[in-house]
């Protein structure tokens, strides 16, 4: 609190007090006071306004001060309430009264939010599952007619790119509530980077990628969970597959280093790149940069996700790229 913006708002005190003054002066005037004890009361009258506004104002300062303290002490800043002292004025307890209907209030509208968004997410795991059914029945379709036209008219390659927004459908709903649903145990990389090229080999064969898979680890495994690691390196060699260059085969190398005590998986490809000044937006919601639009189907989600899981499993990911060379995406595990 300020004090001379306090003394403005009690201005009316300030008026009173001298209006208590001039009449209480008129008033010796009137019955022949002498002029020094005159001054003496208005100096006594003056002091005494004074001092009970500054009292009031440290009495307000002291009880807002704490409250700000305590707040800003707090993760959950809507606790405050439960952290206060015992009220010893009535100001301070009409504050706390104040504060409890309010974190009240806020639990019952987080509390209605939250099941609004677990109903919610239930629902999409649930669409997810059933939609999956008539996509494996369509491909078995597909596999069973063995036509060369149904094979090169691209059904089965839309196909598998429906079942890939479906499966980031299913992630993205549980993303928020990824510590439900993972178990971190020793992880081989190399077998989930073998599992994820060999769900991709459809589209890889005709592309004529180069797979490069080094000495992973050097045979010591990594701490996480298997199933969130390899949906996040699927996100990035999707980002490749999508982002191959036209004038070359796509590339792509999968190896490790070490960093800071930890191991760093690259993921490399020889793609169009990125823009330098699009490099710090990679991971946000919804950018999908000027390679997305140049007639690319981007959601800008998939990198955004990889981040949010990431963190979610106390994961690091970076990236690096050059327009027109490739790009390198980093996941410290």
């Amino acid at each position: 609190m300020n004090f001379p913006r306090y003394l403005k708002e009690h201005a009316y005190h300030i008026l009173a007090c001298t209006f208590l003054i001039i009449t209480t002066d008129v008033f010796l005037m009137t019955i022949g006071g002498s002029a020094p004890l005159m001054i003496y009361v208005a100096a006594a009258c003056a002091f005494c306004c004074t001092v009970c506004l500054y009292i009031d104002y440290r009495k307000l300062k002291n009880l807002f001060d704490d409250v700000q303290k305590r707040t800003d002490a707090l993760d959950k800043k809507y606790l405050v309430s439960e952290v206060m002292d015992k009220p010893e004025s009535q100001e301070s307890e009409m504050l706390l009264s104040v504060l409890k209907k309010a974190e009240v209030s806020m639990s019952d509208n987080v509390a209605n939010y939250r099941r609004g968004s677990e109903e919610y997410r239930d629902y999409i795991e649930t669409w997810v599952h059933e939609v999956k059914i008539p996509i494996s029945a369509s491909k078995m379709i597909i596999e069973n007619h063995g036509d060369a036209a149904v094979g090169e008219s691209g059904i089965s390659d839309e196909i598998e790119r429906i079942e890939g927004y479906v499966e980031q459908a299913l992630f993205y709903a549980r993303s928020s509530y990824v510590e439900k649903d993972f178990f971190i145990k020793e992880t081989d990389l190399e077998e989930i980077i073998k599992g994820v090229i060999s769900k991709r080999k459809k589209t890889l064969i005709p592309m004529r990628a180069s797979i490069n898979i080094g000495d992973l680890t050097q045979g010591k495994k990594v701490l996480s969970d298997g199933k969130w690691l390899s949906f996040i390196i699927g996100q990035i060699v999707d980002n490749s597959i999508k982002y191959a260059s036209p004038d070359r085969n796509l590339k792509l190398s999968f190896y490790t280093t070490e960093e800071n005590g930890r191991t760093v998986l690259n993921l490399e490809d020889n793609g169009t790149g990125m823009k330098s000044s699009e490099i710090p937006r990679a991971f946000e919601k919804g950018f999908t940069g000027s390679n997305g639009r140049t007639g690319r189907a981007s959601t800008g989600i998939g990198l955004y996700l990889c981040r949010k899981l990431c963190l979610r499993l106390e994961h690091e990911i970076s990236i690096e790229s050059k327009e027109g060379e490739g790009t390198i995406v980093k996941i410290m595990i």
